[in-house]
């Protein structure tokens, strides 16, 4: 196998300088934000007159009309404001994705890994004590940063009394992150297999996934409890939640969601049920109770393939893909249930349905916050499910783009499923080692190992070089998928380059000789595949 590399000849201006400008860019933000929550102190317009009104008619109120109309007026002069804010975050979300498109050559050339400070740093994956254990672990604490933006930016909101900044999470994931991973830069390091097996036994990996899941829970519930004491509902009293801020809470509470998705992966490969019931347990909140079935016996049975709704195909617009995926994905996991029933002997419309009967909790989980929560935090709770949903599916559509097995042959499995095509391989998925946002998602962004191994948990997962390559983790990807002509610009040259890779390789024998063998694609507790986590063998426990 080859070994990695990292390239020091020649000189470039975005060697040297795009780190500094990056940094200095997020740094001079996040001030930015800082001054103008401090200064503005706005309510939206419609806020601002409509407490004119309810002020005006109020004998208790002491403040005239003049007065408070004069107020308002500061709540539309900051409209401006906003406005500028707005246009400032949209000047650093082209500065994101023009540096995306400068880090494309790094993810061209195949031959070396994207640059990274301190790249091949064994940091994190050290062999040691429980002191050692607890410090590899640590970094994946980022998970839970998503969610803190919430809450910050319902702080700020309170004591500025500026809605806008419940905007936060927006800022925080979509451009603070991606500027992040591009100064950070890829972490290429692979641990040798002593480590991997000090790795694999450290508890503290398994705990931040368990820990993610309460915190969401709890998080949610904390949330639907804050709206419905907001609206009037719990309490009693005037709803004191502007439209701009209940829009910016549910929304970044939906982005922070959709930053779990690693955790809802990895759980759902893990060979306990007691680690996959927690997964379960998001898609629960999420009303996405379909996503494990589909995933795990459909997607990665025919990963990179036009039957699988998950693998976008080149040219498609992610605007087009992301319903296609939502409905396909739905009928699909409706299909591989009932052909798993049957299996059992069992009508489709049994108490054991892994996706019905989920939903029917779900539904109930939604009533049980409208009745003690009121409409207005289960509108909340749809609109954070809808953006959950939306970015799952955002992941799915940039991590196979454009890439695709052959098939063998028009034959079919027991699922009706075209099951002979080539293995799955290192050349069937998008791979980035980005190291913040890999640390937030669980390492989710080593894509090809996971698809190539789907037993290995996520501290012991490898990157690859020669694997196909974003320029930037996932987050920066997300923002060009939502443009499509750029994302295209930047993404069709390297699926053109990683088809002609693959086919060279196979030709020459090298695909053998640079990549680790081995192929358990599918890998869960039903089926443990891969159970040593390495390559061979399998721990067959329910077919």
């Amino acid at each position: 196998m080859a070994t990695p590399s990292s390239s020091t000849e020649g000189w470039s201006f975005r060697d040297t300088y795009v780190g500094p400008i990056s940094l200095a860019t997020g740094i001079a933000y996040l001030f930015y934000i800082a001054h103008e929550t401090a200064a503005l102190g706005f309510r939206s317009p419609p806020a601002a007159f409509g407490a004119v009104a309810k002020r005006c008619s109020d004998p208790f109120n002491n403040t005239t009309c003049v007065e408070v109309e004069a107020q308002s007026e500061v709540g539309v002069v900051n409209v401006d404001r906003m406005i500028a804010m707005a246009s400032f975050t949209a000047l650093l979300l082209t500065v994101v994705i023009a540096l995306c498109f400068a880090k494309l050559p790094e993810a061209i050339d195949s031959k070396h890994n994207n640059r990274g400070l301190a790249q091949f740093s064994s940091l994190f994956y050290r062999k040691g004590g429980a002191f050692t254990d607890f410090l590899n672990g640590l970094p994946y604490v980022l998970n839970l940063l998503p969610t803190a933006t919430v809450y910050m930016g319902i702080y700020l909101y309170r004591e500025s009394g500026n809605d806008w900044a419940t905007w936060f999470t927006f800022i925080a994931g979509f451009v603070l992150v991606p500027l992040f991973d591009l100064i950070v830069g890829e972490d290429s390091y692979n641990p040798t297999p002593a480590e991997e097996a000090a790795l694999i036994k450290n508890p503290w990996f398994s705990r931040h996934l368990i820990l993610y899941t309460w915190a969401y829970v709890a998080g949610l519930g904390a949330l639907c409890c804050y709206i419905g004491q907001q609206s009037g509902y719990i309490g009693g009293g005037p709803n004191v939640l502007s439209p701009v801020a209940f829009w910016g809470i549910a929304i970044s509470t939906g982005i922070a969601s959709g930053f779990g998705i690693g955790c809802i992966h990895e759980l759902m490969h893990r060979p306990t049920f007691f680690e996959m019931n927690h997964s379960r347990l998001v898609l629960l909140f999420s009303n996405y109770n379909q996503f494990w079935v589909e995933h795990l016996w459909g997607h990665h049975k025919r990963v990179a393939t036009d039957e699988d709704p998950a693998s976008s195909s080149l040219n498609e617009p992610f605007w087009t893909f992301i319903f296609r995926c939502i409905w396909q994905s739905l009928v699909s996991a409706l299909r591989l249930e009932a052909k798993f029933q049957e299996r059992k002997g069992r009508s489709f419309f049994c108490v054991q349905n892994r996706i019905l009967v989920p939903y029917l909790v779900s539904f109930s989980i939604d009533y049980a916050i409208y009745k003690f929560c009121g409409p207005q935090a289960l509108m909340f709770q749809l609109i954070q499910s809808w953006f959950t949903i939306f970015l799952t599916d955002n992941a799915n559509y940039i991590e196979h783009y454009g890439l695709r097995r052959k098939r063998l042959s028009d034959g079919k499995d027991q699922w009706g499923l075209h099951s002979e095509y080539e293995r799955t391989g290192w050349m069937h998925a998008w791979n980035t080692g980005d190291r913040i946002s890999n640390w937030m998602l669980f390492k989710i962004e080593r894509h090809p190992d996971h698809h190539v191994n789907a037993g290995r948990p996520y501290q012991i997962l490898r990157t690859m070089k020669e694997s196909p390559t974003y320029p930037t983790g996932y987050a920066g990807m997300f923002v060009l998928s939502w443009l499509p002509p750029a994302f295209f610009a930047c993404m069709n040259p390297l699926v053109h380059k990683a088809h002609a890779e693959l086919e060279e390789q196979i030709k020459t024998g090298k695909y053998a000789q640079i990549f680790p063998k081995g192929s358990n694609t599918v890998s869960s507790a039903y089926k443990a595949v891969g159970g040593d986590h390495f390559e061979q063998n399998s721990v067959k426990k329910e077919e």
